[in-house]
């Protein structure tokens, strides 16, 4: 136990923002708050930095909510209450209800961080397409127009996205986009994942919050390093 809840752990500390990137200086601890230009499609000159700082500081506030959410569910999810008395049928325990309940804070708040990372990657490649129609998997479609600027990474976070599943193996699972996928879909579209049921409308067993959190994680972990990957990119080409 202690050495699960330790990879976990691992895993959300892995991911570390810097609060000062892309903050234009204006004097002496003075910063410039924002600005928009005609042409706000384009990542460029002082326009595209408020652009960038615009989706960063958006970026940590997300990450700081999905990483108070893990934790939490890790509290709920290895407490005492739960490691006994966890029924595959029932909800025994306030304990389960409480992780259940951040777990999902986080889940729905990782499946947008690959909006984000798709986000960053529109400004960075120029990708001539609308903030409010970016959608991940269209701009990591390899077999898209939409990708032409950087078909080799496209085809990268696609495989990952589209990984089958294997959770046979010791260190990250693999499939687990398509897993935390179908769990937020099923939440949005049918019924909980975390209640377990038969019926003609579903036939449905929750899953111990412990497998939840290790799969979500991962996937967080995942596509923060992909954003950190093009943030790489971003300050290379602005010399930082």
């Amino acid at each position: 136990m202690k050495k699960e809840i330790e990879y976990l752990e691992g895993k959300l500390n892995e991911i570390q923002y810097d609060s000062n990137l892309f903050k234009v200086r204006f004097g002496e601890n003075k910063y410039i708050f924002g600005i928009t230009s005609a042409d706000n499609n384009m990542a460029s000159g002082l326009g595209g930095i408020m652009q960038y700082n615009t989706l960063y500081q958006t970026l940590i506030d997300l990450d700081i909510k999905i990483k108070i959410s893990f934790r939490e569910a890790i509290r709920f999810a290895y407490s005492e209450n739960v490691l006994k008395n966890f029924s595959i049928i029932e909800m025994k325990t306030n304990e389960e209800i409480w992780g259940y309940y951040y777990i999902e804070n986080a889940l729905f708040r990782t499946s947008s961080l690959w909006d984000m990372l798709a986000q960053f990657y529109r400004l960075y490649f120029k990708v001539q397409i609308k903030a409010h129609r970016v959608y991940y998997k269209k701009i990591f479609n390899p077999n898209s127009p939409l990708s032409n600027g950087f078909k080799e990474k496209a085809t990268i976070i696609s495989n990952y996205l589209n990984q089958e599943n294997d959770i046979s193996i010791n260190d990250e699972w693999k499939g687990n986009h398509k897993f935390v996928n179908e769990i937020r879909n099923k939440m949005t579209h049918r019924n909980s994942p975390n209640v377990s049921v038969i019926s003609d409308f579903d036939v449905n067993f929750k899953h111990h919050p412990s497998y939840l959190l290790k799969r979500i994680i991962e996937d967080y972990n995942m596509a923060s390093k992909f954003i950190l990957s093009i943030l790489d990119e971003v300050l290379r080409e602005m010399g930082e």
